[in-house]
């Protein structure tokens, strides 16, 4: 899917800010890092100037004129990637230098085709999660397929985004929480992927905060099992270890991950040049602002498109029909594993912390931009990937039956081959 759809994009740029990324792979060799305030670079200007934002067209002077003038270009020809650690831009940069050598494609295109790797990635720990809760295999194909045909694919993964490693690494940090949980894996290993985790982008914290929910409620589920009494748990075929020294881990991983971005934040503001660039998207942050947000993980993640300013017209232009059962599947999946949880049950830990996860890491991240920032804007969909692996974990749990699981693959399908077939109509 990566490969045919980026084959059919044009040179013009994804409007999901692929513009100041690819100034920031021009870069990234010369000064390692995009500093606060910093103008765009003459090669990611003439893209703009000659090829433009899909489905926009092209912004700034004519093509090949003086590119002097950057108040031509949108917000001044300020960058706004200066947030981003230089983690994902560098292996982007290397891997896909790489496959332009071997290949011969365009620079851009190369760099574009390693979401391909990143998607490959997150469908094979997918697989691996999934496998962990005893999910069936037609299940996960099926749900594979969803992920791999769904509007947040598309743009994720065929366009240059620093979103392109959050799912993966979510299913990572949740798929480690559950082997630390079932004591079999070391504790370790989760800071350590939390925090390069949230070095890759920082909404992967909410990554964090599921497994480190998900730990302390497992925590309590089995002190209650015990009647307070224990501070070890041995269950069948596992070894013994510290209950206390889960939540130690947990706590640890949200510390080091948090500790990682501030030493980020100060490190640039050490090296700021000017001042942030303003997007003029703010908005406040009303009470009836944060309900709203409730809204925006659960159904639409998957399904996250990008809508043309100035219209009702979506960047994607795939039918809405068409992609809706996939966020379906993720309510039903996440709803229904909640509603259907029968007291005691093993599932309890998993099934509640995802579900508390869906309905409130919206507003929980609304806060903490508006305490880091000052500012606060409407959360895109797209920020609810590093747990939208959970979303597909409890749907597997709850699709059991011969005739959901055939509907299921037969709409995967058929979703898979719709955006094959129509990639150059759709790209």
């Amino acid at each position: 899917m990566s490969a045919v759809v980026t084959a059919n994009h044009g040179p013009a740029l994804s409007p999901v800010d692929e513009w100041v990324y690819v100034d920031y792979l021009f870069k990234l060799p010369v000064q390692g890092i995009v500093h606060q305030g910093e103008k765009i670079g003459e090669e990611a200007l003439a893209i703009m100037s000659c090829d433009g934002v899909t489905p926009y067209g092209p912004m700034g002077p004519a093509c090949g004129s003086s590119l002097t003038d950057l108040t031509q270009f949108p917000y001044q020809g300020v960058s706004s990637a200066d947030a981003y650690t230089p983690a994902y831009f560098a292996m982007t940069r290397v891997v896909g230098d790489a496959i332009h050598a071997v290949t011969g494609i365009s620079q851009l295109s190369s760099w574009r085709v390693t979401g391909a790797l990143w998607l490959g990635l997150a469908a094979v720990l997918l697989h691996v999660l999934l496998r962990q809760w005893r999910v069936r295999r037609p299940v996960i194909l099926g749900l594979g397929l969803a992920v791999i045909a769904s509007p947040f694919a598309w743009w994720t993964y065929t366009y240059v985004s620093t979103d392109a490693p959050s799912l993966a690494f979510g299913i990572l940090i949740l798929l480690a929480a559950v082997k630390i949980g079932r004591g079999q894996w070391s504790g370790w290993w989760l800071p350590l992927i939390s925090t390069v985790a949230v070095l890759f982008k920082v909404t992967n914290v909410l990554a964090v905060c599921l497994a480190a929910l998900y730990l302390l409620i497992l925590w309590l589920a089995e002190l209650k099992e015990t009647r307070w009494a224990g501070w070890k748990t041995r269950r069948p075929h596992q070894q013994t270890r510290s209950s206390l020294g889960v939540i130690f881990f947990a706590v640890l991983a949200l510390g080091t991950s948090i500790a990682a971005q501030l030493a980020w934040l100060a490190y640039r503001s050490a090296e700021a040049v000017g001042t942030p660039v303003d997007q003029a998207i703010g908005i406040p942050l009303t009470p009836e602002e944060l309900v709203s947000q409730i809204a925006t993980f659960l159904p639409g993640t998957i399904n996250a498109n990008v809508n043309v300013s100035g219209s009702t017209n979506l960047a994607y232009a795939i039918p809405g029909f068409v992609v809706a059962p996939l966020a379906w599947i993720c309510v039903a999946g996440v709803l229904g594993a909640f509603w259907t949880l029968r007291r005691r049950s093993t599932l309890t830990p998993i099934v509640v912390s995802v579900t508390m996860a869906a309905l409130f890491f919206a507003p929980m991240l609304a806060i903490m931009i508006h305490v880091t920032t000052g500012a606060y804007f409407p959360l895109p969909p797209r920020y609810g990937a590093p747990i939208l692996g959970a979303f597909l974990l409890l749907a597997g749990l709850t699709i059991r039956n011969g005739w959901a699981v055939g509907i299921l693959l037969g709409y995967s399908v058929a979703l898979y081959a719709y955006v094959l077939i129509n990639a150059p109509l759709l790209a």
